[in-house]
């Protein structure tokens, strides 16, 4: 059961799934630089495969078991929420939210073996690292807040973060998510989260920032 299947905030549309392929077009033009690849994959070919392989993965998993929000039916911006709950991640849970679509096996063929093994290793890394950051349970799991180049610098991703602060508010359940950029953590932090930990690969030359939104009651 989806914790967040009715879930509406005032003053935010929700995303329907007939929206995903608005939601993963505004992703990709926001997250060009996507730090955790830039270091796996250097060439810019790869890493906007891998980058669209991985929204599309995700997307689904996040429409389909929590919930998207933007400010209009557009969809210039977007963010991703899921409850903790619903993040014990299976096989059987990806398929059926349809991670595995048609459009993501085409992207994937693009990537060569070698690359989408590499991919792979990534996020089995990072996911392995978390490990070392605690986290409060339950939470709110904030994923991919990204607004299309043409509409940054406008507010309204900060528009749209006060309206879920609200909401986490109002059901006194913090909001967890991580970072890799020093604009991001401060953009953050003046929302009212704070950082619970830090983890950094070697290997593939990123830093997570771990950062915890607690509800005002």
């Amino acid at each position: 059961m989806n914790p967040l299947k009715n879930l509406k905030i005032p003053g935010l549309y929700r995303i329907k799934k007939s929206d995903r392929e608005k939601v993963i077009r505004t992703y990709l033009s926001a997250f060009q630089k996507y730090p955790k690849l830039m270091s796996a994959f250097p060439g810019q070919r790869e890493r906007l495969f891998a980058l669209e392989a991985t929204i599309r993965y995700y997307c689904a998993y996040d429409l389909h078991y929590g919930a998207g929000f933007s400010l209009d039916d557009e969809v210039n911006e977007a963010v991703l929420l899921i409850h903790s709950d619903q993040m014990n991640y299976s096989l059987p849970k990806h398929i059926i939210s349809g991670s595995y679509s048609r459009e993501y096996r085409k992207v994937m063929k693009l990537l060569t073996p070698a690359d989408r093994h590499k991919r792979t290793e990534l996020f089995d890394e990072l996911d392995a690292l978390e490990k070392n950051v605690e986290i409060p349970s339950p939470h709110l799991y904030l994923d991919f807040l990204g607004t299309k180049p043409k509409y940054q610098g406008q507010g309204r991703g900060r528009k749209m973060m006060k309206k879920i602060c609200g909401y986490a508010d109002s059901i006194s359940l913090p909001i967890m998510l991580f970072t890799n950029t020093e604009a991001d953590i401060t953009f953050y932090q003046s929302l009212g989260f704070h950082i619970i930990g830090e983890t950094a690969s070697e290997k593939f030359g990123f830093t997570n920032t771990y950062l915890l939104y607690e509800p005002q009651i």
